[in-house]
């Protein structure tokens, strides 16, 4: 391991993973496997990049690594120069609702954008000033004019009009273009409290047509029905401004299967189809989709992904289901299907692991290799036993086992271990 990692970022990750969550820094420290199915995904990536689009489907079982592999290809497309977004669905934001839950997971969406140069989301504004600023310096280079010029002004809305005008053609590409337009407006008036308005309508944030048109003269809003068309908007957009494109993680498309009502629940998969065939159709650019589901949400024939018989026929990949191989795989697929990281994978993990925690609390880890062999095999005994551990569970486990041997430095290590093993941990 790189020990020039900061304690504070291997203490973030560390807290993270005893908590059962991934860490959103740090990633690089603890990637172990998945190789296969990044380099799949960075496939996506490149086409993306050239003018294409792509969507894929995680499926694995909860703690399998779904949420790490997201954020891990997170990480990896941000290096790339890409915008990038994530939502975690749940009753409240869904692809569509009744009560505004897809217009909420829109509005996530854009308070979760990021940028190389910001990578902690809140990255919509900066984007937006940034491209202003930077069609403000090609005036002064250009036209070797200075802000308070007559002609300034003129010169930079001709710039700002050629990119929003370049959008017009596409679906509500016209009311977009205006009110990014507004936004500069605002921004070359001082007009503080325009530039918010345009800001909040661009965020998803108004809620009535009429409250639009009074504050933008704008009769159009962003809704449940229509927040993908503006999706797709906002990938043209970030290209036209220096940017690769845009990429969006959803996590736990499982709410969708554990909504109550068939009707509802059709009413998403519906939407998700929409938007998977447009994907497949290339009727979007410079777009990625990477969604995280469970393996019984995708799988169940009643409530699941497959129970839609319009997704499962597009979806279900027959064949590799009756492969005889268990590493035959099509990486090419919609549907990756996430397998468990191996012994050998999770005995790296763990040595990773080790390292970290001996940065964290200054001092040298007890535990080595037999230490590891001798947890592992046990972790494994008892997941045989109940069918239940996962590798989370796991590293969860191994995190307690790492603190009880350093904050009990006076007792042996075996009789931590032994104690762990059987439970007897107070």
């Amino acid at each position: 391991m790189d020990n020039g990692i900061q304690r504070a970022t291997a203490a973030t990750v560390l807290n993270s993973l005893s908590g059962g969550v991934v860490p959103r820094v740090g990633l690089e420290y603890i990637t172990v496997g998945r190789r296969s199915e990044i380099a799949a995904l960075l496939q996506d990536v490149a086409m993306i990049e050239s003018g294409g689009c792509a969507m894929r489907f995680i499926e694995g079982r909860y703690g399998s690594g779904k949420t790490f592999l997201l954020y891990a290809l997170k990480n990896h497309v941000l290096e790339r120069n890409f915008v990038v977004s994530d939502v975690e669905l749940s009753v409240d934001k869904r692809l569509v609702g009744n009560k505004g839950q897809g217009l909420a997971a829109y509005r996530e969406l854009m308070r979760n954008l990021a940028t190389q140069a910001c990578p902690d989301h809140g990255a919509l504004r900066p984007v937006l000033d940034k491209w202003i600023s930077k069609l403000e310096n090609e005036v002064e280079q250009e036209c070797g004019l200075i802000p308070g010029h007559e002609s300034f002004d003129i010169k930079v809305s001709q710039k700002v009009h050629s990119v929003t005008s370049s959008m017009e053609e596409r679906v509500n590409g016209f009311d977009f273009g205006r009110v990014v337009s507004l936004y500069y407006k605002g921004h070359r008036m001082g007009d503080d409290k325009l530039q918010q308005k345009a800001f909040r309508w661009l965020c998803g944030e108004y809620r009535t047509k009429s409250d639009a048109k009074t504050d933008l003269g704008i009769s159009l809003i962003i809704t449940d029905d229509n927040w993908y068309d503006f999706i797709k908007l906002w990938a043209d957009f970030m290209v036209k401004v220096g940017y690769a494109g845009l990429y969006i993680c959803m996590d736990e498309l499982a709410s969708i299967y554990e909504i109550p009502s068939k009707v509802g629940r059709d009413y998403n998969y519906s939407k998700l189809l929409t938007i998977y065939n447009d994907i497949l159709q290339g009727k979007a650019f410079h777009l990625g989709f990477l969604m995280g589901i469970t393996r019984e949400a995708m799988e169940d024939s009643v409530r699941g992904i497959y129970g839609y018989e319009p997704l499962r026929s597009r979806l279900q990949d027959k064949m590799s289901d009756h492969a005889t191989l268990e590493d035959l795989r099509d990486m090419a697929a919609s549907v990756i299907h996430l397998s468990p990281l191996n012994p050998g994978e999770i005995y790296v993990l763990i040595e990773k692991i080790t390292q970290l925690h001996g940065i964290v609390y200054e001092y040298e880890p007890r535990l080595e290799h037999d230490d590891y062999i001798y947890f592992l095999k046990n972790q494994y005994a008892r997941a045989h036993n109940t069918g239940e551990l996962t590798a989370r569970d796991m590293i969860r486990n191994y995190i307690t086992l790492l603190n009880l041997t350093q904050q009990n430095s006076d007792r042996p290590k075996e009789e931590i271990l032994y104690a762990c093993e059987h439970g007897d941990i107070g």
